[in-house]
């Protein structure tokens, strides 16, 4: 134990004790970087790097916790804290495949690495390479901020979209939070200077009333109450999902319309507890006593927490309240630094040393300036890549033929699962059937309104799991698509299947990025982010599926 302590210590720039001292165990208990403490503090094993200096990247999705403008920038900063010390440059494009893919999840979420839930790992990201390597992940699970508390940018007002200024002053008294006094119609709302008394600037706060993201309802608000499964709801629920979305219906009755969007997290949601994602209800009542704000009392540990409803003493719903959060700026500079081929650090003032720590007037440390530096010197060979059209998002499909029962079908032409509802497709109409949503089968929709330029017979599809785009395959041919954009159709000679193979009957997800696809007695494994199969393919299918036909 005290020589892998020892090894530890020095890997962190600890006094080499080969005890667990104060220091020590403080710093095994800091937030930290995912990726392991392994290399040679500057660079991976191998020196891997990118080929190429012009790189590209793409944020996949967001976290609820910050505007999409407000994470954009932080990521576009990030990248230009490694740009002004090389000759790197980076692009974000919107569609496509990118050098850098950049998501955020929680838990299991996908890669074999999962994260931890509210603290500890923060992040983590890949080396450079082809596939997920390059890739960022944030774990959803935590706050992410610019590091100083939360950020709440306004919608609508007068005030441009301007960031709230907390505190504020309102009628003479002082909030630090949105609040719904002064209006009778519920919006939050927030000041953007110090003090609206003075200077009139305001703008409404994140709030379901005001609008919804994603779903099927292009950002409508929620409409309260609203009946699902023929119980009525006054808030936003989780009721009927196996992810732990918040999600309303904006209409009044979900069951008859289907129409819904996903809750934005208001300025004062909880962290943790049994309610993570709901709104702090002040004033509650704990214990007897009335709330106003958030307490510590009940607690040992000295955490501000709040009840979700208005009596915790009868509902025992609470969270923890919002604290400093992470700062996703930082973060995402130190996991950019893996995506370009930087290890860890063993020097405390370094952006890649791995705990986390906030720093309000950032500067590279010439530790990191050296090891980027020696893996991207000038005159590197720079390659420009092809860019894609802008993606659309998918439109909901609208139902055809509703006396048509999928149960009735025999057969069909294809299956695959995609945004998590399994699809059955059959002469150009498909069905669906989700695992998020406790319903039955719905359909049938036409494939031609949902992928214009499918033919009516699928033989095989499948959705790669990053990038959410979704492959067909028909004959020898394939298309790919990201909401109603196409690429194809285009041969399958273009992924590397030679013309003695027929059609592709079946695709199946074997990993992070790599799918077999199936032909007669033979199958491939596609590299989906280079869209070719790998090496030593074909292979006979029943050498490793034995009796499969």
């Amino acid at each position: 134990l005290a020589k892998a302590l020892r090894k530890m210590q020095k890997q962190l720039g600890l006094e080499e004790t080969g005890e667990l001292d104060a220091g020590t165990l403080e710093a095994m208990r800091a937030p930290r970087c995912g990726v392991p403490d392994v290399g040679t503090f500057l660079t991976f094993e191998g020196d891997l790097k990118w080929d190429h200096m012009d790189l590209t990247y793409r944020v996949m999705n967001y976290s609820p916790d910050l505007d999409r403008a407000v994470i954009d920038d932080a990521f576009k900063r990030a990248f230009k804290v490694w740009s002004d010390v090389t000759p790197l440059t980076f692009t974000q494009i919107y569609s496509g495949e990118a050098d850098i893919m950049i998501m955020f999840g929680s838990r299991e979420h996908g890669d074999g690495y999962p994260f931890d839930g509210k603290d500890g790992l923060l992040a983590h990201a890949f080396p450079p390479g082809q596939g997920v390597q390059g890739d960022a992940h944030f774990d959803d699970d935590e706050l992410w901020t610019l590091g100083t508390g939360l950020v709440v940018k306004t919608r609508h007002g007068n005030a441009n979209g301007a960031d709230c200024h907390f505190p504020f002053v309102f009628e003479g008294r002082s909030y630090s939070r949105c609040i719904t006094e002064g209006r009778t119609d519920g919006l939050p709302w927030c000041a953007t200077t110090a003090s609206y008394d003075r200077d009139k600037k305001y703008g409404f706060c994140p709030s379901e009333l005001l609008y919804t993201n994603g779903g099927n309802s292009d950002g409508s608000p929620c409409v309260f109450p609203f009946i699902f499964d023929g119980t009525s709801y006054d808030t936003c629920t989780t009721d009927g999902r196996s992810d732990g979305y918040r999600w309303c219906a904006t209409t009044a009755n979900f069951d008859q319309d289907k129409k819904y969007g996903f809750c934005p997290n208001r300025d004062t949601a909880v962290i943790g507890g049994n309610s993570q994602g709901d709104p702090c209800v002040f004033p509650f009542t704990f214990l007897g006593q009335s709330y106003s704000a958030c307490t510590s009392q009940g607690r040992q540990d000295g955490k501000l927490w709040c009840a979700t409803t208005s009596n915790y003493d009868t509902d025992k719903k609470w969270g923890f309240c919002p604290d400093r959060g992470y700062s996703i700026f930082l973060v995402a500079a130190h996991e950019f630094g893996h995506s370009l081929g930087l290890d860890h650090s063993s020097v405390r003032e370094a952006l890649m040393y791995p705990m986390y720590s906030y720093v309000q007037d950032f500067q590279l440390d010439p530790d990191d300036v050296r090891g980027i530096q020696y893996l991207y010197e000038a005159g590197s060979t720079s390659t420009t890549e092809e860019e894609e059209e802008t993606l659309e998002p998918t439109v909901e499909p609208i139902p055809v033929d509703p006396s048509r029962d999928a149960c009735m079908e025999k057969n069909f032409d294809a299956i695959t699962e995609i945004n998590g509802e399994l699809h059955f497709f059959k002469d150009g109409k498909y069905w669906t059937r989700s695992s998020f949503w406790k319903s039955g089968i719905q359909g049938a929709f036409s494939v031609a309104d949902t992928w214009p330029g499918l033919p009516a017979v699928i033989d095989a599809a499948f959705q790669d799991v990053l990038t959410k785009r979704v492959f067909f395959f028909a004959g020898r041919q394939f298309w790919v698509f990201s909401g109603k954009s196409m690429l194809g159709p285009r041969g399958i000679e273009k992924l590397g299947i030679r013309k003695e193979a027929g059609r592709i009957s079946g695709a199946l997800q074997r990993g992070r990025g790599k799918v077999l696809l199936f032909s007669g007695e033979n199958y491939w494994r596609l590299d989906v982010k280079v869209q070719r199969v790998d090496k030593g393919y074909p292979r006979a299918t029943d050498d490793v599926f034995t009796g499969v036909p």
